[in-house]
């Protein structure tokens, strides 16, 4: 039997080597912060601070636990 698909995608915390700015507001992320970055093919990343990542990981684990119940795997 085949390995399941990975629903989720590559997400990694980085601290930062350098300045970098946050994809979803544009503020400055300052060297050694922590990022939330998203990896969306080999050479396609997007860096967000890490108010908007909690942000991004709070929507995910909503929308999981909605999959979930329509599965059927969770009782509500």
């Amino acid at each position: 039997m085949a390995r399941p698909k990975q629903i989720v995608k590559r997400i990694e915390v980085e601290i930062a080597a350098r300045r970098r700015t946050c994809k979803f507001t544009r503020n400055d992320i300052a060297k050694g912060a922590l990022c939330l970055v998203v990896f969306d093919g080999p050479r396609d990343r997007k860096t967000y601070c890490v108010e908007v990542g909690r942000l991004m990981i709070q929507n995910a684990r909503k929308r999981l636990v909605e999959l979930e119940r329509e599965l059927g795997l969770v009782q509500s």
